[in-house]
């Protein structure tokens, strides 16, 4: 069984060809530790009073930002990637820097979580990012915070970092209204902070909140110690006075993101394939893609507390379907890539939002079909991909997006010349995919 930790990191190159597998994939292999958890719970540990450890954590891009911001903000926090583990001295609700410049690359995660983290703090905190952060909204957070008293606000006046947060030391708290439209980020990261407000919150939500990250987020919370937010998404009560309790182990499941694409890989190969310490009942919705999606293409799927195994369909072939993806938008990518192979259309539905991500998602993954040959409809929702016989090989764009590199990847598996532009995009979340592809490929 490969390990993710026994896969030594590479140099990338400037492209990289993805080779056809000339037999289906079978095997028990291992993803790498969930960005969304690693990355909740180092906030939940910075929050804590005493120091915690994460095993199983991941090691990529997104926590690699999100460990530095808070070892700027003063916390020490200790990382051994051999090991997969992060410590995390929690200081009970304060940030000991007073002020800090924080730079969070393109990580939409880490930069809405920091944002609310350092409204406890005292002093000027500026977050920054890549320019493609500088074009993704964050205004509605920023106005959550105005109505708690918080002085943040955009530096330059349009919503979008940087983020400047003048901190007093407290989050006076109260009532805040929070369009969750954008994303469910901005809400969960009110969240976290919440209990260390000075008096009880409550978070009145407007427009579309896409419940299920943030179910994460609340039953994360109630893992720590905090009692977990009460409401019905349109409004949220967060007691104060309460603390997170630091954790040892605190274990981080494999990503089920970065699962969809050994699934898949699995499914358009006609093989098997077994994931360990991941189950339906996982905290990330995003499973889902493997025990909804690719069953409704026409998998199977056995399950388990400890494993979770797809296998591809009898007869070898997987039927369109029409889907909703807005709860584990970003498998969309993965479903759109495998689309082309099914017997009929496939239609994605409610991911606007995705149009707000690393890139124009909605926009990237139909330029990219449209290159290989694949009729596609867009929609400002979402899409249609039609069933290709004919592929066509090409170099597919990734718009420094690693879910286009990784998804369009899966096309190289069936189809010989797909090469994928600038692969080291795939640092953000799976730094050793190109390896673990090969390993699928090289499967007994």
């Amino acid at each position: 069984m490969k390990r993710y930790k026994d896969l030594k990191p590479i140099s990338y190159p400037p492209q990289y060809q993805v080779q056809p597998v000339t037999k289906p994939i079978r095997g028990t292999f291992r993803v790498p530790g969930s960005k969304s958890l690693t990355n909740r719970a180092l906030i939940l540990a910075a929050l804590a009073e005493g120091t915690s450890t994460l095993t199983g954590a991941l090691a990529s891009d997104d926590t690699a930002v999100m460990i530095d911001s808070l070892q700027r903000l003063g916390f020490t926090v200790t990382v051994d990637e051999a090991e997969e583990t992060i410590t995390v001295a929690g200081q009970g609700g304060h940030i000991p820097a007073e002020g800090a410049e924080l730079f969070v690359g393109n990580s939409g995660t880490s930069i809405r979580f920091l944002t609310a983290l350092t409204a406890l703090g005292r002093g000027e905190f500026v977050l920054d990012g890549v320019p493609r952060m500088r074009e993704r909204p964050q205004g509605d957070l920023i106005d959550a915070l105005n109505d708690w008293k918080v002085a943040a606000f955009a530096k330059f006046g349009n919503g979008c970092p940087p983020i400047v947060v003048e901190g007093a030391g407290e989050i006076p708290g109260g009532t805040a209204h929070l369009n969750a439209s954008a994303s469910s980020q901005f809400l969960s990261a009110l969240l976290m902070v919440a209990p260390y407000a000075q008096k009880e919150v409550t978070l009145e939500i407007r427009g579309q909140l896409r419940p299920f990250y943030v179910d994460i987020t609340r039953r994360m919370m109630a893992q720590w110690g905090v009692q977990a937010p009460t409401g019905n998404n349109r409004k949220f009560w967060i007691p104060t006075g309460q603390k997170y309790a630091p954790q040892n182990p605190y274990p981080i499941e494999p990503d089920a993101s970065s699962a969809s694409y050994l699934f898949a890989a699995a499914a358009l190969t006609g093989g098997s394939i077994t994931l360990p310490n991941l189950s339906a009942n996982a905290l990330q919705g995003d499973v889902r893609f493997a025990t909804e999606v690719l069953v409704e293409m026409g998998c199977t799927v056995e399950t388990n507390e400890n494993s979770l195994t797809l296998t591809a369909p009898a007869n070898g072939e997987l039927r369109g379907i029409e889907r909703d993806m807005s709860a584990i938008s970003d498998t969309s990518l993965t479903l759109a890539a495998i689309a082309p192979f099914a017997t009929s259309p496939t239609t994605i539905k409610n991911i606007a939002h995705s149009r707000l991500q690393e890139c124009d998602r909605v926009s990237a993954v139909c330029t990219e079909l449209t290159r290989l040959g694949v009729q596609v409809e867009e929609r400002p929702d979402g899409l249609t991909v039609y069933p290709c016989t004919n592929i066509q090989p090409a170099t597919i764009q990734t718009y420094h997006d690693h879910r286009v590199a990784m998804s369009f990847a899966l096309v190289g598996l069936r189809v010989s010349g797909i090469v994928i532009d600038n692969p080291s995009c795939v640092a953000k979340t799976f730094p050793n995919y190109w390896q673990v592809l090969e390993s699928l490929q090289n499967s007994p």
